[in-house]
């Protein structure tokens, strides 16, 4: 019975890494669970509910995707789980992806994987001799001060070419040659073309500010006296159609403003918007038509 749970809790983990790639394909969340906030965990169980008619609580997410537990969740949720990744129900799940039984003597894929790279590194002086895997780290620094940028902040894309976060850094496994994206909150989009044949161990990539997004984080953080000032500003930034979100992930909720309310609210020392972090930011005819943020408490 013991071996049976033991089972059932290694195939749970599978559908968790199964899961977290395909969120990072139809969500991009580019996030281990853990590090998910609570505006991820909204967008998640909206796609959830549209795609299968049935959500998860944000305890839920708490309890089994952000800490480890040992509890397997419900075999309802266990089918919805299996069904956002394309399969029929968990029965399905775990039939695609048995589990051979040597693999049984592993607590979870990962620590599989452990082992593999534990031998790979143990075996590194054979790589000569060996075909070896063509990798490589992306570094991406701020074209002004140079100072290196945290890539939570960022969204990365390489076309099939998944990326893995380790230590801080992106590594990239080469299977074709593609264009590597990369956009963020506070950074202009990027476009890369690298070559499989030309591709080196590290790629230095610089990231150009964008300045609205600037501005906007600068404001909510100063004070200045010359508000009519920072209107003909914000008026000249923003789109007169524009549509902004405030996200509350204490109420799980968002607030739509306009053009105005959001102006007023950030640059009047009465309804002063504080500690602005932009989520999204999109334009239209260089000016914003649509922007999502959420306000910190520090």
């Amino acid at each position: 019975m013991e071996s049976t749970k033991k089972q059932e809790l290694i195939y749970f983990e599978q559908l968790k890494y199964t899961l977290q790639k395909e969120v990072e394909t139809s969500l991009n969340i580019r996030k281990e669970f853990k590090e998910w906030s609570g505006s991820d965990i909204q967008t998640f169980q909206v796609d959830l509910e549209e795609k299968c008619k049935s959500t998860v609580s944000e305890k839920w997410v708490y309890l089994h995707f952000k800490n480890k537990s040992d509890k397997l969740p419900r075999v309802d949720v266990l089918n919805l789980l299996s069904q956002y990744c394309g399969f029929k129900n968990w029965d399905d799940f775990k039939h695609q992806n048995e589990v051979a039984p040597k693999a049984e003597k592993n607590t979870s894929r990962q620590a599989f994987y452990l082992i593999v790279l534990v031998v790979g590194l143990a075996c590194i002086g054979l790589y000569g001799l060996l075909p070896r895997k063509q990798t490589m780290v992306v570094v991406f620094t701020d074209a002004y001060t140079l100072e290196p940028i945290l890539q939570t902040n960022l969204r990365i894309a390489f076309g099939r070419n998944k990326g893995r976060m380790k230590h801080g850094l992106t590594v990239f496994e080469f299977r074709e040659s593609d264009t590597l994206k990369v956009n963020g909150a506070y950074y202009k989009e990027s476009e890369t073309f690298v070559r499989k044949e030309e591709a080196k161990d590290t790629l230095l990539l610089k990231l150009y500010p964008d300045d609205y997004a600037m501005m906007l984080n600068y404001f909510s953080r100063t004070e200045h006296k010359n508000w009519e000032k920072r209107q003909r500003q914000l008026q000249k930034a923003i789109h007169n159609d524009a549509v902004i979100f405030q996200s509350h992930p204490k109420h799980d909720g968002i607030e739509i403003l306009n053009k105005e309310e959001f102006i007023d609210r950030l640059i009047l020392p009465v309804n002063s918007l504080k500690n602005l972090e932009i989520q999204d930011i999109v334009y239209e005819d260089d000016q914003i038509i649509n922007l999502r943020f959420v306000q910190k408490d520090n």
